[in-house]
């Protein structure tokens, strides 16, 4: 049957009509004067909300509470807030590498799929398909979903192309090798050549990319510590050599904030930590000008086993307790559409959707050294930066004091002996 032009124009309305009516379904003000609260970690992420809230609340009528915190407190107020299972938290920044199967064994999580399942409480335009599948697969638990990704993010090295320049060097270490001999070229009395986090517990989501690309592991076969194996040795004595010998004073004091402040203040020739900080070194509030206008990023130098960094993921889940999941869902949906995607990637944030990558200006506008080493390290990286076990954060302070004696010069191999004890007792204990 043939359409004359004037009934496929009307079909063509009425297409166009069904559609705009089935956008203005979703009603944003189903849940006008609800308040909800969410806690966040001072990261940024929340730099980038924050000033943003108020454009949510004008468009739902939902009050937001955002409490934001310093990581290491962040994580202890949000732990002693959900296990006590107080009604009055909504929602949280998570960060499921280091706490899934904590929260998860506990049911101190909410799963979404009801949510989701719901086209009265989904905005049409979700597209969950639009998030990178490694950093919404975090978020899976046995096909439930129990939150959305927010960024993904991998560390990098950061840096001075005009003091790699100066030293007669050409371009970035490519190896670890090459990384000790560049710090020792541009370590003068008042910069150091390389810094990275030293500071126990906190150090250890850096450290562990050394780990990895030395061919260690966090357990072997059988399930137990790998911390004490010869690569993990190898690992971190060529760390504490490193640290000790061309990084700056006190390292046992470096946390992320420290890190890069001292690169951006121009501390620092080269420093390693994760790429969700190159909006610190684009900020004239920050960062000095030769800092900013000589910053390069380049992938993490291979160790023997390769470049193996971790891909970490944070994202946003509704706390299991919460009285108001329906407008915390309408939170997080719109904090994590994406037009606000796309927004966080011009930031300066490494976004979860795809669809923020492949944004015209986000690709004029970030450094093309910057997305090039970004995409290398997703592909490259693995998602265990933590154990994949429960007892997450006491694992984590075994191996921090064994950062910390390396830093002070002890033994390396006997402080790794005793993290791995540790760490088996910790696991046996909480089987």
């Amino acid at each position: 049957m043939k359409v004359r032009p004037l009934r496929l124009f009307v079909l063509l309305v009425l297409l166009l009509s069904f559609a705009a009516a089935s956008a203005q379904e979703f009603d944003w003000r189903r849940f006008e004067g609800s308040e909800i609260r969410f806690m966040m970690n001072r990261h940024p992420f929340t730099n980038w909300l924050e000033p943003l809230v108020p454009e949510f609340e004008a468009l739902t009528g939902i009050d937001v509470n955002l409490e934001v915190f310093p990581e290491d407190q962040f994580r202890q107020v949000r732990l002693l807030e959900v296990s006590s299972g107080a009604d009055t938290l909504d929602g949280y920044m998570i960060m499921p590498g280091q706490v899934s199967a904590q929260y998860l064994g506990a049911g101190w999580v909410r799963y979404i799929d009801d949510l989701v399942a719901d086209p009265s409480l989904t905005m049409p335009d979700l597209e969950l398909d639009d998030f990178f599948g490694g950093a919404i697969g975090t978020f899976e638990d046995d096909g439930q979903l129990f939150g959305l990704p927010l960024q993904i993010e991998s560390s990098l090295l950061f840096y001075r192309a005009d003091l790699v320049e100066a030293a007669g060097l050409e371009g970035p270490p490519e190896t670890m090798d090459e990384l000790m001999d560049y710090a020792a070229e541009l370590s003068s009395e008042l910069v150091a050549g390389f810094a990275m986090r030293g500071r126990g517990a906190a150090a250890t989501s850096q450290t562990v990319n050394l780990l990895y690309s030395f061919g260690g592991e966090w357990l072997d076969e059988d399930g137990k510590s790998a911390l004490d194996s010869p690569e993990s040795i190898a690992a971190h004595e060529f760390y504490a050599e490193l640290m000790r010998n061309y990084g700056p004073p006190g390292p046992t004091n470096l946390h992320w904030a420290e890190v890069t402040s001292l690169y951006a203040q121009g501390q620092a020739a080269m420093i390693f930590d994760a790429n969700v900080f190159r909006p610190i070194m684009e900020d004239p509030a920050q960062a000095i000008d030769i800092v900013r206008e000589n910053t390069r990023y380049a992938p993490l130098p291979a160790g023997p086993a390769g470049s193996v960094p971790g891909v970490l993921v944070w994202g946003l889940s509704i706390n299991h307790a919460s009285q108001n999941p329906e407008a915390s869902w309408y939170f997080i949906q719109w904090a994590l559409s994406k037009e606000n995607q796309v927004r966080l990637a011009l930031f300066g944030v490494p976004a979860a959707r795809a669809s923020a990558w492949a944004d015209d200006e986000f690709q004029t506008r970030a450094p093309a050294d910057w997305i090039e080493a970004s995409m290398t390290s997703f592909e490259n990286g693995q998602p265990y930066w933590n154990p994949p076990i429960i007892p997450v954060a006491e694992v984590r302070d075994a191996y921090g004091q064994a950062i910390v004696a390396a830093l002070e010069g002890r033994d390396v191999a006997q402080a790794l002996e005793r993290a791995a004890d540790e760490m088996d007792r910790i696991i046996e204990r909480t089987r």
